[in-house]
């Protein structure tokens, strides 16, 4: 459960860059087709933009419950206390 919880908080981490520079981008992709006056690519690049906003968000919401998940399973864990795996005992 904790391996399946920690692959799933670092892949959704990544999904997180990947949605949040999509945004950067689109948005100063906005920027300049708000210039050119074609609406066709305005309404694109806003929809894009709007998609990325919505994904990085909801990205970020099951990050959270990930590592809230983490922090649930790994309270009740018993600490390693006098356990000696470094040196083995040498």
């Amino acid at each position: 459960m904790i391996s399946f919880l920690l692959v799933s908080a670092s892949f959704l981490n990544l999904m997180f860059y990947v949605f949040a520079i999509g945004f950067v981008i689109a948005l100063i992709l906005e920027q300049f087709v708000k210039q050119t006056d074609n609406e066709t690519n305005l309404f694109i690049v806003q929809t894009n933009r709007r998609y990325c906003w919505r994904q990085a968000w909801i990205t970020n919401l099951c990050w959270f419950l990930c590592n809230v998940g983490l922090y649930i399973v790994s309270r009740n864990m018993q600490p390693t206390y006098g356990v000696d795996t470094f040196w083995n005992g040498i």
